[in-house]
Order: C-alpha cells, then sequence, then structure tokens
C-alpha cells in the first residue's frame, strides 16, 4: 500500500516553482490594493518586479487595482504591459476591452474580447462584451452569433436591465429585433419589460 502512494505521488507533477510566486505576488497586489490604495499596491508590484522580474499577472494586479481606484489612464498603461509580456492572460484581455470600449475603441476592443472568446469559450463574459462590440457596429449576425453564446453559457440581461446604452439597444434598427426575440425566447417576457425599464 505504501508503495503505491508513493508511486501515485512520484506520478503528480511538481508545482510551477515562478508561476506559484507570481500568483502570490499578484494576489498581494490585490491585497494591498484593497488594504491601502492603488498607490501601496503599485509601490508593491514595482518593488517586487526590481526584485524577481517582470510579471504580466502583477502588471495586471496592477493595472486592476487602478481600475477599481477610478485612474483609467493609469490602469491602461499597466494592462497594456501586462498584454505585451502575455497575450494570452485572459484577466488582462477583458479588462483591457473594457477600458478601449469605454474610450470608444471598438476596434480595440473587439480585438481583445476576440481572444477572450477563444480562450475561454464558456464563460458569458467574453461572449457578452463580443455582442455588445457587434451591437455598437449594427453587425445583427455577429450580435445574434454572440449573444446567443452569452445566454447559453449563463449571461442574464437583467445585469445590464439599467444600462442606457443596452436600452437603447432594444429600439435599434439594426439590432433591436435580434434582441427582443433573444431576450424574450431565452429569458422571458419579464426579462424583456426589465430591459425596457417597465
Amino acid at each position: 500500500m505504501i508503495l503505491l502512494a508513493r508511486l501515485a505521488l512520484a506520478e503528480l507533477p511538481l508545482p510551477d516553482y515562478r508561476q506559484a510566486v507570481t500568483e502570490a505576488a499578484g494576489a498581494e497586489v490585490a491585497r494591498v490594493a484593497r488594504e491601502t490604495g492603488a498607490g501601496d499596491a503599485e509601490d508593491f508590484a514595482r518593488r517586487w518586479m526590481r526584485a524577481v522580474g517582470e510579471s504580466a499577472r502583477v502588471q495586471y494586479e496592477m493595472g486592476l487595482a487602478w481600475r477599481l481606484a477610478g485612474d483609467d489612464a493609469r490602469a491602461a498603461a499597466a494592462i497594456d504591459r501586462a498584454v505585451e509580456l502575455d497575450p494570452e492572460l485572459v484577466a488582462a484581455r477583458y479588462d483591457r476591452g473594457e477600458i478601449r470600449l469605454a474610450r470608444g475603441d471598438v476596434d480595440g476592443a473587439a480585438e481583445d474580447f476576440s481572444v477572450v472568446t477563444r480562450l475561454e469559450p464558456r464563460a458569458w463574459p467574453g461572449w457578452f462584451r463580443t455582442a455588445d462590440v457587434a451591437g455598437r457596429r449594427g453587425d445583427a449576425a455577429s450580435f445574434e452569433t454572440a449573444l446567443l453564446a452569452a445566454f447559453r453559457h449563463g449571461f442574464s440581461i437583467r445585469l445590464v436591465a439599467d444600462d442606457p446604452h443596452w436600452r437603447a439597444l432594444v429600439d435599434d434598427p439594426r439590432v433591436g429585433a435580434v434582441l427582443r426575440r433573444l431576450v424574450t425566447v431565452y429569458q422571458g417576457e419579464a426579462a424583456l419589460d426589465a430591459l425596457r425599464g417597465r
């Protein structure tokens, strides 16, 4: 029995040391940001990266701290650097897409959300934002495909029921009919009424 246990343990892969250290540093950046603010979190992140080396995860957490603090310029700079270091860091791609969308860079946002849906095809946030981009472009076919995927992976239209942009899409001549149909079929008339503010 002991021999079997030893053989089983011998087959487990060793944890990636650098990844474990980086994850811990990212968690520490987030903790410092929550407890004492984004500036202190950035100070910690910069000291850590000087000692250990640059890290996409740590850069992302620094950017997220600034984003939560309401400083999108600093957030964008840190998150851009995180994407440069790791173009497939899903969280960084998603947040950068959100920042780009808020700034009106629809094409840049579409690029980021495309990566998110490729890497996390069973998660609704990337599909939801891809639908958002398609809605802004007036692309009914892409809007339908992405919104359908978002619904199938757990998105609720009630999450955006108070969002003026999504409320306007209900009557948009290019995508409104698609939105009304999909919401009614997948989430019911009450959800459509909520989106309409009724």
